[in-house]
């Protein structure tokens, strides 16, 4: 999701993937979006997965970051190429409240700086769109088999934890203390991660009672989001609204 931490999610594994020995090479721009200083794509449809399944070789693991909605038709090539180890899939997640007070942090910032990216952001409600269209792609995202879910509080506050469980997905050995030094030395002091204010659960202190209640009845899908998934960490939650789709298509 747009300002879920995405970049740092994004960094932390490159960082780790280079520490394993697996150089971040930039892909061909067929393969990614052109012109772009990382390896980014703005559409997950099979043959863009196909693209970069073939220019990846067998010895690389190359880091690739989204902010596009899975089509549902790639969903069963994704599981596929996990399935065969020829993929993994790491969704970052983090409270929808505490992604609208970014999206207008950042559209304040775009509008001082006279950028058109989120320059249309203007207020809660603005954010609240947003971020209800993001849940909806996040959920697609979460519910693939095999998906790591990994939480904006473990990734930028807890990193250590994030750098196990990456490793973990992968199946890479975990690192000593100097290693994991190297990999967050890397992220923190080199990478771009778009820090902003980086305050974990921000919104208890930033968000009034009323813009709270607000926030929880705007935000489409998201007060069962920040109960099941950000809470309790029930990641049936992703699949449940998939599993009812695939239902009612097979009893038609």
């Amino acid at each position: 999701m747009t300002k879920s931490g995405s970049t740092l999610a994004f960094e932390l594994c490159k960082s780790i993937l280079q520490q394993k020995g697996f150089e971040q090479r930039r892909l061909p721009d067929n393969v990614v979006a052109p012109r772009h200083h990382i390896n980014f794509i703005n559409d997950v449809s099979i043959p863009v997965l196909g693209r970069a399944l073939e220019e990846v070789s067998s010895t690389e693991i190359i880091a690739i970051k989204t902010h596009a909605a899975v089509q549902q038709a790639a969903i069963p090539f994704i599981e596929t190429a996990i399935s065969q180890g020829q993929m993994k899939v790491q969704v970052n997640l983090r409270d929808p409240r505490e992604i609208c007070l970014s999206l207008v942090d950042a559209g304040a910032k775009a509008r001082e700086k006279n950028r058109a990216a989120f320059s249309e952001i203007q207020s809660l409600e603005d954010a609240a769109k947003v971020a209800s269209q993001q849940l909806v792609s996040c959920r697609r995202w979460g519910s693939i088999a095999g998906a790591l879910h990994l939480f904006y509080n473990e990734v930028a506050f807890d990193t250590p934890l994030a750098v196990r469980q990456i490793c973990t997905d992968f199946g890479f050995q975990t690192f000593n203390d100097e290693e994991l030094k190297i990999v967050l030395d890397r992220v923190f002091n080199d990478a771009f991660t778009q820090r902003n204010k980086a305050v974990k659960d921000r919104y208890k202190d930033d968000l009034t009672i009323r813009q709270n209640e607000f926030l929880l009845r705007e935000l489409r899908g998201g007060q069962g989001f920040i109960r099941r998934v950000c809470e309790q960490r029930d990641f049936s939650w992703f699949r449940q609204s998939r599993e009812a789709k695939e239902e009612a298509a097979g009893a038609q």
